[in-house]
């Protein structure tokens, strides 16, 4: 008989189930992890607010660039990065404001709903990538250093999860 170990299981496993309702998406996240995306929601939606309120010119941020860039390699029109990211803020607005206070279920009752809310998930891992990845080159994100391997792998465990639970559960089949 194989025992449940809590220190080798996996903390985010069975935390959102997905389910239809014609064409409603609806997801039941396990209450304690409703205020982790709002947290991941509301921290992108800041840095993007700082930097669309900073001159014209000011250094990039690693994570909005990457943000930036591949939000542009999706248009067939250029778009200036403060266009792109007056569009990531209306999604996460959008998000923030479609998820649960309290409780634990989102419905997302259109296709239009379910891609902005999966985009607005993917724009939060494309920036957690982006901040993973400078951490690895050495440098600095927002006068930061990575502390540690630990808080590395806790970021990057963090993006997986992300990703998995909203972001490829909505992507088209």
């Amino acid at each position: 008989m194989m025992f449940d170990d809590p220190a080798t299981r996996d903390p985010y496993a069975g935390a959102v189930t997905w389910d239809r309702a014609g064409d409603a998406r609806i997801a039941v996240l396990y209450p304690p992890y409703i205020p982790l995306v709002r947290t991941h929601l509301n921290g992108l939606r800041a840095l993007v607010e700082r930097r669309l309120s900073e001159p014209a010119g000011q250094g990039s941020d690693p994570r909005l660039a990457l943000l930036v860039e591949r939000m542009r390699e999706t248009t067939s029109e250029p778009q200036l990065e403060p266009e792109v990211l007056s569009e990531v803020r209306t999604r996460l607005d959008w998000a923030l404001s479609v998820l649960p206070e309290h409780g634990g279920v989102l419905e997302l009752h259109t296709p239009m709903h379910q891609w902005w809310w999966g985009r607005a998930l993917l724009d939060v891992c494309t920036a957690i990538t982006a901040l993973l990845g400078a951490w690895l080159r050495g440098e600095a994100v927002d006068g930061q250093h990575c502390p540690d391997d630990a808080t590395w792998w806790m970021w990057m465990a963090q993006m997986r999860w992300l990703d998995a639970q909203f972001v490829e559960p909505l992507k088209p089949g």
